[in-house]
């Protein structure tokens, strides 16, 4: 057995699949603990030399993803021959393992990991990344009920030459074929495959099973493509109307079909995961933030950045003051010019936000209204329209529970009154 890879002294074997095996590691540079997956290279029907530029060239693009439900990556080559990547070791439990020893989640609980799941991959789609292999064993739920998205890039590193379909090709396995969509088996692969493949996960989290479960891939392919999804009313009783409404609009066969975008995937799920009561403690309150809200907003975005990162790094801030803080610095470098880095920063945060103050919560309407703002500096006004149509009808329904003033802004340092959403919409299509 081997138990080392230069510098990563291999521990224990964490799984195996289609895609290679993954160890537990110790990275003696370093110091540290970390997960070292090994690719399986053989039976791919195409030269190693070929595989591993692709494979370079995949991660070099994913590896700049940064956002907590992405792992971290580290490191990825070749060690004699063969290929390997170096990423975060995500404590918990692989979804498959979470169904197979405890069985289908409660609604609640699943639209919570597949909204998480939505959020990451709008943040990925954004970056021009698409995962092209979602699945239960690709996605960890870690101790503290956190979602993580494994593996991206590397079903587009080791997909077949063009022109080779994938459910012909010696890599389509049975479990990667049972999530895909119809599209991406004949080689067309697009940001709304990963929906296809998230209304196949969800389907599962809510019935033990996926929708097709045959064993041939050729089989497996045929049915996607073209049989009708089983009713999951069949399968679990007490499921909402919506929600199975938003599984069949996922699991449509055609890509157009399907839902615009995995944010808007995201947005629609939040309403069966439960909003956390507003006035719980998590709404920033550091005296600093409001001051630096300020002097950004006077124009003095240089000075306020500097002050947002000597405030970040200095002890104080809970969870929620510096998501704020990061939101601020964000907002400050894309005063600077710096629009693209602010977009980036600020999606990140927005998906830390929600899961820690609810998709309802001030601060998320705020960080959100910031980004359409950002899409419309960036030339990307149809995001941005799309963005602001949501948001506006969601600030009216939620923002008079929140008693906010605009005149003296609330706690949570919000810039926003009822209406600017639609106002600026408006604006927009006055523009054409």
């Amino acid at each position: 057995m081997r138990r080392s890879l230069g510098r990563y002294e291999l521990t224990h074997e964490l799984g195996r699949g289609g895609m290679g095996v993954v160890w537990a590691a110790h990275d003696r540079d370093h110091g540290r603990e970390v997960a070292v997956k090994l690719l399986a290279t053989r039976d791919r029907g195409v030269e190693l030399s070929m595989l591993e530029r692709r494979f370079l060239r995949e991660i070099r693009l994913t590896g700049r993803l940064r956002h907590p439900g992405v792992p971290a990556v580290h490191d990825h080559g070749n060690h004699e021959g063969e290929l390997y990547l170096v990423m975060d070791l995500v404590p918990g439990r692989a979804l498959d393992t979470v169904l197979k020893n405890d069985g289908p989640l409660d609604i609640e609980q699943a639209a919570d990991v597949a909204r998480r799941v939505s959020e990451v991959l709008a943040y990925a789609h954004g970056q021009g990344v698409v995962h092209r292999d979602l699945k239960p064993s690709n996605l960890m739920m870690t101790p503290e009920g956190e979602v993580k998205v494994l593996d991206f890039g590397v079903a587009a590193a080791l997909e077949p030459q063009s022109g080779e379909t994938r459910f012909t090709a010696s890599n389509a396995t049975p479990g990667t074929v049972v999530y895909m969509a119809p599209e991406q088996a004949i080689g067309r692969t697009v940001p709304a495959s990963d929906l296809y493949s998230l209304g196949c996960v969800l389907y599962e989290l809510l019935t033990g099973a996926p929708p097709f479960t045959d064993a041939s891939p050729f089989m497996l392919y045929h049915r996607h493509a073209n049989e009708p999804v089983p009713p999951l009313a069949d399968r679990r009783s007490g499921v909402p109307p919506g929600l199975q409404a938003l599984i069949e609009r996922l699991l449509a066969k055609k890509p157009e079909d399907r839902p615009a975008s995995a944010e808007e995937v995201a947005v629609l799920l939040a309403a069966w995961v439960p909003r956390p009561a507003p006035g719980t403690g998590t709404t920033p309150d550091h005296p600093r933030l409001a001051e630096l809200a300020a002097l950004r907003r006077a124009g003095h975005p240089a000075r306020a950045l500097e002050e947002y990162r000597e405030l970040m790094a200095a002890p104080g801030l809970d969870l929620a003051g510096t998501l704020a803080a990061r939101a601020g610095a964000a907002l400050c470098a894309g005063a600077l010019g710096r629009t693209r880095e602010a977009l980036d920063e600020l999606k990140s945060v927005l998906a830390e936000q929600r899961n820690l103050l609810g998709p309802g919560h001030p601060a998320v309407l705020d960080t959100r209204y910031e980004i359409a703002v950002l899409l419309i500096r960036a030339g990307e006004r149809h995001a941005a329209k799309e963005l602001l149509r949501r948001l506006a009808d969601e600030e009216e329904a939620v923002l008079p529970e929140y008693e906010y003033d605009p005149e003296s802004k609330s706690k949570s340092g919000a810039e926003h009154g009822l209406g600017r959403s639609r106002k600026l919409l408006e604006r927009l299509r006055r523009m054409g």
